[in-house]
């Protein structure tokens, strides 16, 4: 799949490159013959025919058919630039780089002057990772273009992908030369510089931009942030001070100051500064939510003070009610201290103020799963659907929910309906949505739907874990196909060694089998792993014991299954008959 509106313009723009004399480009019959005056009078007269009806093809915007004459043109006169660089933009837009790179070379090799030439070839060379050639390439340019003084910037970005750095300096300072002192140019040679561990010109270049630009207070709290890093705390500080003394509520020179505060173990101070930033009004919110981030972070690390971060939080909400990234900030916040409920308010404000952001939405439903709110996951479900309609991880949130309230049929028709939303690119979602859906089906009852959609979610994604293991585990209840069950679910084991729902699924397909003995290996590895906790996995344990003679074991763990808060209709049954029953 190609963009033909770029491929005509890049036609158009050759055209239009012709008619201005920039390059050899072909215009009119007077200059095809003075680009192709080696060909025969019959072979100039087809290549005119074919360039020439290219061009106009092109304008046309049929440009299939322009680029088939324009390769026709080509096997004509193999030694024409014009259609050698036309025939790169194309390759290009096509993406196959290695092809249009040839291409250009040999347009720039027939056509050594040409400036927009050379420009593609060098500009390849790098993306392509050829630095010798990209280096070349520039440096014919800046010959033949003195007057272009940025050229110098790209061949500096040429010299410092191949490592040499003191070259590529070299080159910025040329550009400096004739363009003067400027940003972008200087923090990349105090990159370089830094790069070769030459601290004092990294910073003496930096001094530079506070001379020539000595009412920008951005550049002294840049070099004490430098100083800062390099534990030079004592000239940090006193840039630091200087700035201050110029714009003492500056909002970036108080995060300086914190960090230098924190650095020193002043929390007091360190916490002051966080503060006033966080209050200062030409602050954008932004960047007071990097600032908060930094700083949340800082003290989840540390797990220390944490209650200054709800007063932030407080303080923050109240100068900036009508932003929702706080509230997100917030919740993302309470949610790593465990405050399920909590976080669940602040999504919900979050949701109410930009209710066309996806991610909001389902963070708000997923914490309402983890508190077991279905109902909850379920209406904002159906109020998130009002706004993103076509959000297929809205779909499966609520079909999930119904699942977890075993009303299948609704399960089955929401994910139904979210289908046709799923993005096929998307390995990752539809393989699980199919996985869902399969859940769902085999749930309700519909058993070769429920397989079906598996074998489409494995389809998307072959080593999706959840539905190879529930594929086989609800193969192996069904007594089903137990030799695919088997190898789906040692596949399973080889990718999650140590997950106990894993292991369970593993000895079921074996107890299926009649292969009890394997089916208890791995039955008390999953218990050893933490599956001492889930009443399937007590119960099923029993099972094995049972069939290998161990009943009074059995009992026991059929006892533990039940104290686990087993649902299994048939687990009373075999705890009072001291007998096993399938399910």
């Amino acid at each position: 799949m190609y963009n033909k509106e770029a491929i005509l313009y890049i036609f158009i723009f050759i055209f239009l490159l012709s008619s201005c004399g920039v390059s050899k480009k072909i215009q009119s019959p007077d200059m095809l013959k003075e680009e192709t005056d080696y060909l025969s009078a019959n072979d100039r007269r087809k290549f005119d025919y074919f360039y020439l009806e290219g061009t106009r093809l092109a304008q046309k915007g049929e440009i299939d058919a322009a680029f088939d004459m324009l390769r026709q043109a080509a096997a004509v006169d193999t030694m024409s630039a014009s259609v050698k660089y036309a025939l790169a933009s194309y390759y290009l837009q096509l993406n196959k780089p290695q092809i249009a790179y040839d291409m250009i070379k040999d347009a720039a090799r027939i056509d050594k002057d040409n400036y927009w030439y050379g420009m593609m070839l060098a500009n390849l060379a790098q993306n392509l990772g050829d630095n010798e050639q990209a280096e070349k390439a520039y440096q014919t340019l800046i010959a033949n273009n003195p007057q272009k003084p940025e050229l110098n910037y790209m061949l500096a970005e040429t010299y410092a992908q191949k490592g040499e750095y003191q070259k590529a300096i070299d080159s910025y300072e040329k550009m400096e030369q004739s363009m003067g002192i400027m940003e972008p140019i200087t923090l990349q040679k105090v990159k370089l510089y830094k790069a070769l561990k030459n601290d004092e010109k990294a910073y003496a270049e930096v001094e530079k931009l506070i001379k020539a630009y000595p009412q920008e207070i951005g550049y002294l709290i840049l070099l004490g942030d430098i100083y800062l890093n390099d534990n030079k705390d004592d000239k940090a500080l006193e840039m630091y001070d200087r700035a201050e003394k110029m714009e003492p509520d500056n909002g970036y020179l108080l995060v300086s100051k914190a960090n230098y505060y924190n650095r020193k173990g002043d929390k007091e101070r360190y916490l002051g500064e966080i503060r006033k930033a966080l209050s200062n009004k030409k602050i954008d919110v932004e960047t007071k939510v990097k600032i908060l981030t930094d700083y949340l972070s800082d003290l989840l690390q540390k797990k220390e003070n944490l209650d200054q971060a709800y007063q932030l939080f407080s303080e923050l909400v109240d100068m900036h009610p009508q932003e929702e990234s706080i509230y997100s900030l917030y919740a993302e916040f309470l949610l790593s201290q465990k405050k399920y409920k909590e976080a669940g308010g602040q999504l919900q404000v979050a949701v109410d103020l930009a209710p066309n952001n996806k991610q909001y939405w389902l963070q708000l439903m997923g914490v309402n799963m983890q508190l077991g709110e279905l109902d909850e996951v379920i209406t904002a479900g159906e109020k998130a659907l009002t706004y993103i309609p076509d959000a297929a991880e809205i779909y499966m949130y609520m079909g999930s929910g119904y699942a977890m309230q075993k009303d299948y049929d609704k399960a089955v028709d929401i994910l139904k309906r979210g289908i046709s939303h799923l993005d096929e690119n998307n390995n990752t979602l539809v393989s699980d949505y199919y996985g869902q859906l399969g859940d769902s089906y085999y749930l309700f009852g519909d058993k070769d739907k429920a397989f079906e959609a598996f074998e489409n979610a494995l389809l998307h994604n072959p080593k999706n874990t959840g539905v190879l293991n529930n594929y086989s585990y609800f193969l192996a209840l069904d007594k089903r196909d137990l030799s695919k069950a088997e190898r789906m679910s040692g596949d399973v084991i080889k990718i999650e060694p140590d997950n106990p729902t894993f292991l369970d699924t593993y000895a079921w397909v074996f107890f299926q089998q009649g292969n009890y003995t394997l089916a208890k290996i791995y039955l008390q590895n999953a218990l050893n792993k933490g599956g001492d906790k889930s009443a399937d996995l007590l119960e099923h344990y029993g099972d094995v014991l049972f069939m290998l003679g161990e009943v009074d074991e059995a009992l026991q763990y059929w006892e533990k299954a039940k104290n686990a808060g087993s649902e299994s209709e048939v687990l009373p049954r075999k705890i009072k008959d001291k007998k096993y029953y399938e399910k």
